[in-house]
């Protein structure tokens, strides 16, 4: 008896059903190497990056106390020299006076 005629000669549905198979579980491989890059590059996005504090997809929200990038705005200059006795109390009050009529006067809705 010949081997040839046992397994036969032409192509069985098992053969079709390992290529399906194959093309099933590298399918499923790539798409398990996609979702583990892009879960390990979603955390570091950053303050400053596409994600933003708020997370992915949120636009960057401003910076915090903390960040060394920030910088600081005219009322904690005029504090900061105020604590450091560069002037005196009349003229913190003063100066922050002066800097917040002029926050407040821009801060209107314009049209």
């Amino acid at each position: 008896m010949a081997m040839g005629s046992y397994f036969g000669s032409g192509s069985h549905w098992w053969s079709w059903g390992l290529g399906v198979a194959l093309i099933i579980f590298w399918a499923l491989v790539i798409w398990a190497v996609v979702a583990l890059v892009s879960w390990a590059h979603r955390g570091r996005s950053g303050p400053n990056g596409p994600g933003g504090p708020g997370g992915p997809g949120t636009p960057p929200g401003p910076a915090g106390p903390d960040d060394p990038h920030r910088r600081a705005t005219p009322e904690e200059n005029l504090a900061r020299q105020y604590a450091t006795g560069e002037i005196d109390a009349d003229e913190y009050h003063r100066r922050r006076g002066a800097i917040r009529s002029r926050s407040f006067a821009g801060s209107g809705s314009r049209s």
